[in-house]
């Protein structure tokens, strides 16, 4: 009788839990160590990765774009493709035990290489934040774009994630292409007034890509990129990387002084034709189905961080580990 008693509240325990909506697990995030993010998930395919994922124990999950792709011209194909990819089983488990945040590209916004002209795009918002459960009075729910910042603990130090959005505004003003005036003062801010002893930005596109034929990268927007840096060098944030997706491979690279890793291709990845010319422009691209893990420790104040491309039989390639020294990362 005691032994189904028990059992009976460890069901009931365990259903509660399924119950918590993503922003409280958000709210309830105590202490953060270790990080998984992704990008490119077509919601129609095979999706071998959550299971490792989940055994992986990451503190939260950022989606860095492509979170689905709708490719479809109406409100109700997007809202659509959202639902599948939300009941997907293995994402049903995972979403159940970890919180999640996330911003979007391209094929989750719209359509491929969709910008800030996409007719549906407040839809788009809509369902979005629909599938990451955010609350009703969210501001993301009423501002132009789902841009939006976090703050953590970390063993007693703060973490920041800056969630950037590359399409809502895209190509709509002249002199701010990529994420529009009101995004960049907005950004600028939070730079200008952390605290933060470690800051991961996220945008869909690769920031710091060379221009590659037939891909999107912020390098088609030079401007962009010197404003980028000019705030970076300007306030001297601590510990930035930069997380990316897009590109349908990951790599770990450093350029202009500055840490990517860029993580993509979680149900397909880059044609084969194309694996010679992109690896001589990334020594360390893998190309096949991957996520990114990111474990961080601290040495007193400075940061020291475990980047790992995973993979579907759960291996670490391009394990890197990096410090944080005098305005810049070392590797180790």
């Amino acid at each position: 009788m005691l032994k189904g008693f028990a059992w009976s509240l460890l069901f009931l325990s365990l259903h509660a839990f399924a119950q918590v909506t993503n922003p409280e697990k958000i709210q309830a995030i105590q202490n953060v160590t270790r990080i998984a993010f992704g990008s490119c998930n077509d919601q129609k395919d095979a999706q071998p990765l959550w299971r490792d994922m989940t055994q992986m124990n990451p503190d939260l999950f950022i989606w860095g774009g492509d979170a689905i792709y709708a490719d479809w011209d109406t409100s109700y194909d997007i809202k659509a493709s959202y639902e599948k990819q939300y009941q997907h089983p293995d994402y049903i488990d995972f979403r159940s035990r970890f919180p999640i945040l996330g911003t979007w590209d391209d094929h989750d916004y719209g359509y491929d290489n969709a910008d800030g002209n996409f007719k549906l795009k407040h839809e788009a918002q809509r369902h979005f934040l629909d599938f990451l459960e955010e609350t009703h009075d969210s501001p993301r729910r009423v501002q132009d774009g789902i841009y939006t910042s976090y703050e953590f603990n970390s063993d007693g130090k703060k973490v920041k994630i800056i969630l950037l959005d590359n399409r809502f505004s895209k190509n709509l003003e002249k002199d701010y292409e990529l994420l529009g005036k009101k995004q960049w003062d907005w950004f600028e801010a939070e730079i200008k007034n952390s605290q933060a002893d470690l800051h991961f930005i996220v945008t869909g596109l690769s920031i710091f890509s060379p221009l590659i034929p037939y891909t999107e990268e912020w390098a088609q927007y030079p401007s962009e990129i010197n404003r980028m840096l000019r705030i970076v060098r300007t306030y001297n944030p601590k510990g930035v990387v930069f997380l990316t997706g897009d590109k349908h491979f990951a790599s770990i690279f450093q350029r202009y002084g500055q840490l990517e890793f860029m993580s993509s291709g979680m149900t397909h990845v880059a044609p084969r034709k194309t694996w010679w010319y992109l690896g001589r422009k990334y020594p360390t691209t893998y190309f096949g189905l991957n996520y990114g893990l990111i474990d961080i420790a601290w040495e007193g104040s400075t940061p020291l961080l475990t980047l790992s491309i995973r993979t579907p039989d759960s291996r670490d390639v391009f394990k890197t580990k990096f410090k944080w020294v005098d305005k810049s990362w070392v590797y180790l």
